[in-house]
């Protein structure tokens, strides 16, 4: 599963997931569904003004959120 966290010039930050190289509508139920599948986050994407410290943490949540998955059912 593909994200990108984008941030707008109000510092509003919106994720939308990346399908067949479409955004649609971020769901958090969707992204619970294919974790349980297994099936990990991509490395993320971000898009406008983000500092490499907020880069950084959206990038090492992913890597946290993935080595859950492998964790579970071990």
């Amino acid at each position: 599963m593909k994200i990108c966290f984008k941030k707008n010039k109000e510092n509003e930050v919106s994720v939308v997931q990346i399908e067949d190289e479409k955004e649609i509508e971020f769901k958090y139920v969707n992204m619970i569904k294919n974790l349980i599948k297994k099936e990990k986050l991509e490395e993320p994407i971000t898009q406008g003004e983000f500092s490499d410290a907020e880069v950084e943490s959206i990038r090492r949540m992913t890597q946290l959120i993935n080595q859950e998955v492998d964790e579970f059912d071990k």
